[in-house]
């Protein structure tokens, strides 16, 4: 990792996504084909089949969402405790994700069991179509316990490093779906004739073979019944945001079948003939999203905009040179790749306009697609999310119901008008982002004021924690602590010290409370920017309590050091109307903004606290001593010194 992180600050941007990305290629290549040759068979079975896996797509991709999202939660949290060498607590995590993967099947299972009736009843007036799609669907539904639990046990192998079991998984369970749905769907090798039964068991045995492929290295054992509560709320504040953002696209697939259902089955078959191409032509755009996250994370991280600018347009240019290759294919070729799924002239005669209209959007589609994923990168969660939100449920499906008004061929114009839209947005954002303070600054200038920091050395002895409601004065309390005692202490210096160490700004680190927004914190908190801040913080906390006895305030450092000898861990509180008046002598704010900024820092302190741990920030039960600082500083620090004095003399 340090030799990739070194790569991060040197090597050249485009050089980095060519070696970066060709794993990521290979993996969605195989789910491509996938699902080209998934569709290749049943549209050859009956067009009534292949109209029925256009309108399941959307319950597919809901399932996914909702498998993969518990399993990015079960990842983040697991990737933090590994880093932090807390082995034991990520595996508590990985053990609570199978039977979660499994209560989320049954649940999900359920649901769809009752609703596939009537969801396929508002999506076709085909008799025969109904039939496929209540069949269809039933079966991928019922049997998706291997969707879940490979799921999840992909992502716990992924949280520790491991790539390659989980691509290898994924590519068995491919070639298993490829090869048994000729042999299901046509009854081939003695076994009956079962249609478009056949391609959904083919389906659900690619996915469950994949997940027993994962399940040696990924399953772990069950924790305390008594930790489910809390490991399941901190996997959901870090997945969901994952979740809600993958069911957009459901929602605006459904939303579109449900307007192209106003016009006939062949339109919808359409659309689903699009998305199955649309999948491979954007294996090398959805590889790139992946790579430049960690790229422009870091950089941004270490306040070197100028690389995140250029891995920026290098990701632009690349996905605009391979795009057009889709282009080409979709304005020149249309009815030849429709006639590779089926024979319906209605259909291709559709597509042949359709697959036109759409193949214009796809350079535009470039930046709107990229735009999110590097907002997403440099922690600015909310423009990342408003982007996906405007694309997919503010212009997608009102765009389609609009166009559609003056006919099938105008709905197709749905496409490009919205990809261009979203992109202005994303160019709008990415000039304010330009003109940020953070970004404006001169970082050679602020790299030759700061002073190299040193970490002091001290004497074996306590080490004491201070967390601390915004207003309590709570860092001049430490401050005096450590002054008495004759030890250490660190605060703006433990930034320093976290900078000067991984190579990040100074100020990043610094404000990563004070940039925290009040929606979205926990998408934010787990993105990879944060990430690496955090873990930059957590590192240095530790190197300065094996230097001796100190003061810490903040960063959540009596969790960090929750293993260490010797800790006293103090809260410091204080009355709001003391707060408030202590903000406005100090800041000189006036009493609204006093109330605003104390609310609003203590949130987001909780918010960080909690992310960390899992735990209550300002809960009695994790600190030694809670201190009403109302008292006054000089009586704050008295009983913080009685408190050892006592302690010592046991």
């Amino acid at each position: 990792m340090a030799d990739l992180t070194e790569q991060f600050k040197t090597e050249k941007p485009y050089k980095l996504i060519l070696k970066l990305a060709p794993p990521i290629m290979l993996a969605q290549l195989i789910q491509a084909l996938y699902n080209i040759i998934d569709s290749l068979f049943v549209g050859r079975y009956s067009d009534s089949g292949l109209t029925a896996l256009s309108i399941i797509y959307p319950i597919q991709l809901l399932m996914i969402a909702l498998a993969v999202g518990t399993g990015v939660g079960i990842n983040t949290v697991m990737a933090a405790k590994l880093g932090e060498g807390k082995k034991n607590e990520a595996d508590e995590y990985g053990g609570v994700g199978t039977p979660l993967a499994v209560i989320l099947w049954f649940l999900f299972a359920l649901v769809c069991w009752f609703i596939m009736p009537f969801y396929a009843g508002i999506s076709t007036d085909s008799p025969e179509v109904i039939a496929d799609v209540v069949l269809y669907g039933r079966i991928v539904c019922i049997f998706s316990f291997g969707l879940f639990l490979e799921s999840i046990w992909t992502k716990i192998l992924q949280s520790g490093g491991n790539m390659k079991t989980p691509m290898f998984a994924q590519i068995v369970g491919a070639v298993v779906n490829i090869v048994l749905d000729p042999i299901l769907i046509f009854g081939y090798l003695g076994l009956p004739e079962m249609g478009i039964a056949g391609a959904a068991l083919a389906t659900v045995a690619g996915q469950i073979v994949a997940a027993l492929i994962v399940m040696k290295k990924g399953f772990r054992k069950s924790p305390p019944v008594k930790l489910y509560r809390e490991h399941i709320a901190q996997i959901y504040r870090l997945g969901t945001p994952n979740i809600l953002m993958q069911s957009a696209y459901t929602f605006y697939i459904f939303g579109l079948n449900l307007i192209l259902a106003g016009f006939s089955d062949q339109a919808v078959t359409t659309l689903g003939l699009y998305y199955k191409w649309q999948t491979f032509f954007f294996i090398p755009l959805g590889a790139m999203q992946t790579c430049i996250v960690p790229i422009v994370s870091y950089n941004y991280a270490a306040r070197n905009i100028d690389r995140c600018k250029k891995t920026l347009i290098s990701s632009i240019v690349f996905g605009v040179c391979l795009m057009a290759v889709g282009t080409l294919c979709f304005v020149c070729v249309p009815t030849r790749m429709l006639s590779v799924f089926t024979s319906d002239k209605d259909v291709i005669e559709i597509g042949r306009i359709g697959f036109r209209f759409v193949g214009v959007s796809f350079i535009p589609m470039v930046t709107s697609l990229i735009f999110p994923v590097f907002f997403q990168a440099v922690g600015s969660s909310l423009k990342s999310s408003l982007l996906t939100v405007i694309r997919t449920i503010v212009l997608f499906v009102p765009l389609g119901f609009l166009f559609s008004r003056f006919g099938l061929d105008r709905f197709w114009l749905t496409f490009p008008v919205t990809e261009v839209l979203t992109s202005c947005v994303g160019v709008l954002f990415y000039r304010g982002f330009l003109n940020s303070d953070y970004v404006k600054a001169n970082l050679q200038k602020l790299l030759d004021e700061q002073e190299t920091p040193v970490m002091q050395k001290s004497k074996p002895g306590v080490i004491i924690t201070i967390a601390r409601e915004h207003g309590s004065s709570g860092k001049q309390i430490g401050k005096l602590v450590a002054e008495k005692l004759g030890i250490p202490f660190y605060y703006k210096e433990m930034i320093a010290l976290a900078a000067h160490e991984s190579g990040l700004d100074k100020e990043f680190i610094s404000d990563i409370h004070k940039n925290a927004p009040d929606i979205l914190r926990e998408l934010y908190l787990s993105s990879h920017v944060i990430r690496y801040t955090i873990k930059a913080q957590n590192d240095i906390i530790r190197k300065i309590a094996d230097q001796g006895s100190c003061v810490i305030v903040g960063r959540a450092a009596d969790y960090v050091l929750k293993d260490h000898d010797n800790i006293v861990r103090v809260f410091v509180y204080a009355p709001k109307p003391y707060r408030i008046s202590r903000v406005m002598d100090v800041y000189n704010d006036s009493p609204r903004e006093a109330r605003r900024n104390i609310r609003r820092s203590d949130k987001a302190r909780a918010s960080y606290y909690r992310h960390i741990s899992g735990k209550r920030w300002g809960e009695s039960d994790n600190y030694e001593l809670m201190i009403d600082s109302s008292c006054g500083i000089e009586g704050s620090v008295d009983r913080i010194m009685r408190y050892l004095e006592q302690n010592s003399a046991e």
